[in-house]
Formats: C-alpha cells, sequence, structure tokens
C-alpha cells in the first residue's frame, strides 16, 4: 500500500515539475507584439461622386464597412506593405496596395464604379473568317446563338474577311480587314488561320483549332466580368447616294484612372450579305474600319469627342443593311484592350 501511494505521489511530482518546466520556457518565448498602423478614408460612386453605404472594406483580417457617410477607418493593420479592397454588390470592387507605417493613420480613398445597365462593358468580338472556309459557318452559327443569348447590350459581333478567294469570291476582304488580322496574328507570333476570334482586342482569344461554343462562351464571361472604362455616346447617317456613313460620337472616361494612347475606331458592317458557298446570307460583314486619331492622355471624368466619315463603301450590297459599332482601343497595350463598344442605333 506504501509502495502504490509512493509511486502515485511520485507521478504527480512528475507531471507538476514537467508543467511547471514548460511555462517557465514559454515565459521566455511570448511573441512581442506586432506593429501596426490605420487606414483610413471614403469610398464614393465613380459616376456621381455620392458616398456609398454598406462598402466593405478589408485589409487581412481587418475590415469595416461604411455607414452613410461612406467614412472607413480599418485599425491595427500590422505594418508594411498591404492590399485593400473595397466591395458592395453593385458596383465593381476595387483593390489598392498601400504602405502601413507603425502608429500613423493612412489616407485612402475608392471610387467604385457601378455595374448599371447603361454602363456594362460591352464585349465586342472579332470574328475573322474567309469565304470558303470550311469551318467557318459552324463558328459563325455559334457566335449568332452567343449573340442571341447576350444580347447586343453585351455583345457586338463583327465578321472580318482575311482574305478573298479569286476568282469568284472578291470583295469580302478589305484592306483593313487583312491589315487587322495581320496585326492581331504578329503580335501574337502565330500564322493566320480562319475561323479565328478575338474579345476585345487581344485579351482573349480562341483560335481555329479551338473554335467551339464552351470556349467563345468562357471568353466572353471573362471580359464581361471586368469593370467598364469608357461610355460611349454616338449617332450615325447613311447617305445612299454617296455610298458613305458619318459618324458624330463622344466618349467619356468614367474610370477613376488616367488613360492614355486610345483610339476611338469605327466599324461599318453589313448584314443580309448573300455568300454562295455557304448557299445563304450572312450577317455583320465588316466593310470599313475609320480609327480616329491617338488620343494621348484621357483623365477621369474627360469627354472626347469625334466626327468621322467612311470612304465610299463601293463593295456594299445594300445600304439600307448597313450598321454600325463604335468602339475604344489602347493599340499600345500589350493586348491591344478593346476598352469599350457600342452599337449604333
Amino acid at each position: 500500500m506504501k509502495g502504490k501511494l509512493f509511486r502515485m505521489v511520485f507521478r504527480l511530482s512528475v507531471v507538476v515539475v514537467g508543467v511547471s518546466f514548460l511555462l517557465f520556457l514559454g515565459s521566455g518565448c511570448t511573441p512581442p507584439p506586432v506593429s501596426t498602423g490605420s487606414i483610413q478614408g471614403i469610398v464614393t460612386d465613380s459616376l456621381t461622386d455620392q458616398s456609398i453605404e454598406g462598402v466593405l472594406v478589408s485589409a487581412g483580417n481587418v475590415s469595416f464597412t461604411t455607414e452613410a457617410s461612406g467614412n472607413y477607418i480599418l485599425s491595427e493593420v500590422p505594418v508594411g506593405n498591404r492590399e485593400v479592397t473595397a466591395a458592395r454588390e453593385g458596383y465593381s470592387s476595387q483593390t489598392k496596395s498601400v504602405e502601413i507605417i507603425e502608429n500613423e493613420i493612412t489616407e485612402l480613398d475608392f471610387q467604385l464604379i457601378p455595374l448599371s445597365q447603361e454602363n456594362q462593358r460591352v464585349v465586342m468580338v472579332e470574328l475573322f473568317v474567309a469565304p470558303t472556309c470550311p469551318n467557318c459557318p459552324g463558328a459563325k452559327d455559334i457566335m449568332a446563338q452567343l449573340l442571341e443569348e447576350y444580347g447586343f447590350d453585351k455583345l457586338a459581333v463583327l465578321e472580318e474577311y482575311g482574305w478573298n478567294i479569286e476568282p469568284d469570291y472578291t470583295g469580302w476582304a478589305t484592306t483593313e480587314t487583312i491589315d487587322r488580322f495581320k496585326w492581331y496574328t504578329d503580335s501574337l507570333g502565330i500564322s493566320r488561320h480562319t475561323p479565328d476570334a478575338y474579345f476585345n482586342g487581344l485579351n482573349q482569344s480562341v483560335h481555329s483549332n479551338e473554335s467551339n461554343y464552351n470556349n467563345y462562351k468562357a471568353a466572353i464571361d471573362e471580359e464581361l466580368a471586368k469593370a467598364p472604362k469608357i461610355k460611349i455616346s454616338a449617332s450615325s447617317s447613311v447617305d445612299t447616294t454617296n455610298l458613305t456613313v458619318s459618324i458624330n460620337s463622344s466618349i467619356e472616361n468614367i474610370s477613376s484612372e488616367d488613360l492614355t494612347d486610345l483610339v476611338i475606331g469605327v466599324m461599318i458592317y453589313e448584314d443580309s450579305v448573300y455568300l454562295g458557298s455557304e448557299g445563304k446570307s450572312v450577317n455583320h460583314v465588316v466593310r470599313d474600319i475609320i480609327t480616329s486619331e491617338e488620343i494621348i492622355g484621357f483623365t477621369p471624368g474627360a469627354i472626347q469627342e469625334f466626327n468621322l466619315s467612311s470612304e465610299i463603301l463601293n463593295n456594299v450590297k445594300n445600304m439600307s443593311n448597313i450598321h454600325v459599332v463604335v468602339y475604344v482601343q489602347a493599340p499600345e497595350s500589350p493586348t491591344k484592350e478593346i476598352l469599350q463598344a457600342a452599337y449604333v442605333e
């Protein structure tokens, strides 16, 4: 009995000593307090400059939801370079990088872009085809299906012929469409094949061997997820006697950033053009491409007006079937990005 009691006391002593030893070690390894700073600012609507309530502003695990004033403050944010995100339903989220300095308050404002219907980004699809291309009719049908699904307020579809086929199929390609096809493919370092599809410039591309509904749709959805930076307003007039089209328009920078090296472009296309090799009428056939002088700088809120006219459209079959798409492109950017496009009523 005494031996059993001794063993119990001994084991208890070992446990107590062990715990005490660990506590002793732990007391010497307490991590130092983390150095922090604060961030404060206001969140406003990029179009109205009004403050926005209910915006979640977060930096890592620290967050704050704005009230009616649109103001926020993030306290005890660890020092160093941090990414801060402002997000609210109905607006495009925005992320900025900022350096947090110990015990200092850093000012950081946000201007969120509303995802309203009238300011939604439109995806401009350039489908390069050829008059006797065997796989082009299928690609055209898929694109027509997608245009019906998404609507003209989200998708601008243009068929550009990359070359003519002598002697039976001339007048389909133009100097502008041929040069534009080369411009894109040379930038990618690839050969020209049809059908090739480009979405908002070279932001997304689906080449002839990848041409299918799912790939086209994925590229469209990728671009639709991006916030618009440009608003386009335009009107056009068709001169059926002189076979020309005139376009009056203005563009506005609705983003919170400076935009540079832009051109305003116009694509004039014809619907219901009979193509014998396909045995049916085809649509969105580009007849002329016009571009403006380069806009070097375009600050937030700035508006640029322009007037452009086509060449004589001798290759058009019926001027009553002429339509216009206006677009804004950054030709010097790595992807030759098209920032916005719009059908002209």
